[in-house]
């Protein structure tokens, strides 16, 4: 057993080398953790997450690539430097009370992209990627909030760094002095980053992206210090710090250490060969100015001498540069693209082509009118310089790509929710168990197929039946009236639900069946070992699943709960929002979001959860080890387990619902029949007779019916609900009344 300190609380975490992710029992987060098998190592991890803890960035990022050095395979490691590089801290959120992290870095990379963060993923097991996965998620989200905020600002010419104040909470005199640098350069028409008062307008705000724009947009940094002490200061170090790295890239960039009453040695290393400037001589800010405008003034002529003779020779100008940079996009040589995108910068800073050259470049967008179709191309921070320093003209059609993607995304938008329409109409046309399959015709009857050793397909006499599910050796079937008959392998008494009624939704798991009630709460039979069926407490639940020994269910906000075997984390739903529709498999649990992405968690032996690609999905379903996801245009997804070929499904075309099995997959079509592909030897995938519905027009008719019918109850049962105990029922009740109403109408 060894001791970790918890990154982000700093509490003892006691684990062992078997280990990967934890719950700290102090800030009750869960982490991952390094692997604890050596002493050194941990030694090292402690030391790096208290000089992090503390902002000693920098510090930490140094021990924990020491770490990587003598432990390559270590993912915490990796991690470890990720938090350093966008200064990642741990604060108490003031609504939850929980650890939420707080960036200090900003980048205009994204977490998902950064080499330490693909190297953990590498290393990573399952349970480790989800959480490393959940983390880059949160400060990508961070990180945009404070570069959207970043490209509204104004650039700079200088940025004065400087600490403001000393241990007793006193205006230091690098502040004063600084000040009057500050109002030297600003009589002079500068425009200079002075946080004192640069900053004085936003309080009660977070300075992170103020100061990542001066950084960025600044050519000159001039770094003020009275003490060695004050120059090594956490923030004035990470000021500094990041600007030199800056400056390693952009030439153009140049920081004057600026002194007085202290030995110029005292100063940081990093600063050694840079020419410092001594404040205490007599004429030394006016020395200062002037220097400084020099270097503004010389900026752009070296820059040019310097592209021209690296480059393209004495001719070259920014439009043969600029020439050059789209005709690398054309090839899709990007970095090359971005390369003399940036030379066209260092001749001309304020040239609004190069920027819209860069931006195309991060895109991966060979030709102007790709752009109309490219997400991402509004947020970009090159579009947004493109747009400010660009001619009326250039303005006009960059604003024309955005509004013609922002009408294709409506479009989009529009067209799934129409398919999403489709599919609820034929929801629970189809299903997939073990080694059988199970369809479910317009007149209520059930057809069926496959594996029948336990008699789960023995449904010929079934009548009115509205909705249909299978588990891995049982099929269930839903009547009109919300009675449920069950037929198929009852050992643990999952067939049991004869006295069953008021329900209006079921699901079958491995050896367990679920059925959802009119009010919102859950009925289970079958096994519950894993306690899987204690969903006695559940109330508000909209829609439900069952998976091998695990039940979900989707409440009406669109967060899920899960209960049961847990083993694989495929319970850990809390975190999810906005979801419209769940599916839960071997182990792993789906969700789908509102804008049609989709959310998987759980065993991930076969890449089974590795759905964050997937986009304009309509209807998901998970098998056994495998995912499948429908699509607005009619077209299927799958990842995970292929041994049997259940996924199969690339020539599919307008499918309208999906299931998943155990060893095969099916796809009912628009036109009533059913595709199926995966394992053929006991008959599940033999349906290429069946056809479910005539037309679907015959579909529309019996779901617009559906629907009054529904809107009839709702309307009878709402004068009941009085009182505050009924008021959220109500909500609920009008929420859907008022949803049912407008698909009517469009219907």
């Amino acid at each position: 057993m060894a001791i970790c300190k918890c990154k982000m609380c700093g509490g003892d975490l006691a684990i062992t080398d078997l280990e990967k992710v934890v719950e700290c029992e102090y800030c009750g987060t869960t982490q991952t953790v390094p692997t604890a098998d050596n002493e050194k190592k941990m030694t090292l991890f402690n030391r790096a997450n208290r000089l992090r803890m503390s902002s000693e960035f920098d510090k930490a990022a140094v021990i924990y690539e020491s770490i990587i050095a003598e432990f390559p395979e270590e993912t915490e490691a990796y991690w470890g430097a990720v938090l350093c590089k966008y200064g990642i801290e741990y604060v108490d959120d003031p609504a939850t009370g929980k650890k939420i992290p707080t960036c200090h870095r900003a980048s205009f990379e994204r977490v998902s992209k950064d080499e330490n963060y693909e190297l953990a993923m590498e290393y990573a097991d399952v349970v480790a990627q989800r959480v490393y996965r959940r983390e880059a998620m949160e400060i990508d989200r961070l990180n945009e909030e404070i570069l959207s905020v970043s490209r509204n600002e104004k650039p700079y010419d200088i940025f004065i760094c400087y600490k403001e104040t000393d241990d007793y909470g006193g205006r230091t005199p690098d502040s004063v002095m600084a000040q009057d640098i500050y109002d030297a350069l600003n009589a002079r028409g500068h425009k200079v980053f002075f946080s004192r008062i640069s900053l004085e307008d936003k309080l009660g705000q977070q300075y992170e992206p103020y100061i990542f724009a001066a950084l960025n947009s600044a050519k000159i940094m001039l770094a003020v210090g009275t003490k060695y002490e004050h120059f090594h200061a956490v923030w004035v170090k990470n000021e500094w710090g990041r600007f030199l790295r800056l400056a390693a890239r952009d030439k153009s960039k140049a920081l004057i250490p600026c002194y007085r009453d202290m030995d110029p040695y005292d100063m940081p290393d990093e600063f050694s060969g840079l020419q410092a400037q001594d404040l205490a001589k007599l004429g030394a800010i006016q020395d200062l100015v002037r220097g400084v405008e020099k270097l503004l003034r010389a900026d752009a002529p070296a820059r040019i001498a310097a592209a021209e003779s690296v480059t393209a020779g004495p001719a070259a100008t920014t439009e043969s540069l600029l020439k050059r940079a789209f005709m690398f996009l054309m090839d899709g040589e990007w970095e090359s693209a971005n390369e003399y995108a940036e030379k066209v910068l260092d001749i001309d800073p304020e040239n609004a082509e190069a920027y819209l050259a860069k931006a195309m470049a991060q895109l991966q967008v060979r030709e102007l009118s790709d752009l109309s179709g490219t997400k991402g191309f509004e947020e970009n921070a090159n579009t947004a310089k493109a747009l400010h320093y660009g001619s009326d003209s250039l303005k006009s059609e960059i604003n024309g790509y955005i509004e013609a993607f922002r009408k294709a995304e409506e479009e989009r938008i529009a067209a799934n929710k129409r398919a999403e329409e489709d599919f609820r109409k034929v929801k629970y046309r189809i299903a997939a168990g073990r080694d059988h399959t199970v369809g479910l015709r317009s007149d209520g009857t059930v057809l069926t197929t496959g594996n029948n050793f336990y008699f789960q397909c023995h449904t010929k006499s079934w009548r009115d039946i509205t909705a249909i599910a299978t588990g891995v050796d049982h099929t269930v079937g839903l009547r009109l009236d919300g009675t449920v008959l069950s037929v198929g392998r009852n050992s643990d008494g999952r067939c049991d639900t004869i006295s069953w009624g008021d329900v209006v939704a079921i699901a079958a798991g491995h050896k367990h069946t679920v059925g959802l009630c009119s009010d919102g709460t859950v009925l289970t039979v079958g096994n519950n070992s894993f306690h899987q069926r204690d969903t006695q407490s559940w109330r508000g639940i909209v829609a439900i699943a069952a998976g091998w020994d695990h039940t979900v269910g989707l409440r009406s906000d669109g967060t899920v709960l899960a209960i049961g075997d847990n083993s694989c984390h495929q319970c850990n739903t809390e975190s999810w929002r906005d979801v419209v529709s769940i599916a839960a498999g071997y182990r792993h649990t789906v969700c789908l979001h509102r804008d049609g992405t989709v959310s998987a968690i759980g065993y991930n032996s076969h890449n089974q959860c590795d759905t964050e690609s997937w986009e304009d999905v309509v209807a998901i379903a998970a098998g056994h080890r495998y995912t499948v996801g429908l699509r607005s245009d009619g077209t299927v997804l799958t990842v995970g387990n292929n041994d049997f070929y259940q996924r199969n499904t690339e020539s599919w075309r307008e499918v309208v619902a999906i299931a998943a099995g155990s060893k095969h997959t099916l796809g009912l079509r628009s036109d009533g029949t059913v595709l199926a592909v995966g394992y053929k030897p006991l008959g599940a995938c033999e349906t290429g007779s069946w056809k479910l519905f005539e037309n679907y027009q015959t579909i529309e008719e019996e779901y617009k019916a559906a629907l009054i019918h529904e809107k009839a109850s709702l309307e009878e049962e709402l004068p009941t609900l009085n009182g505050m105990l009924k008021a959220r029922r109500r909500r609920e009740d009008e929420a859907r009344l008022a949803e049912i109403e407008e698909i009517l109408k469009e219907i």
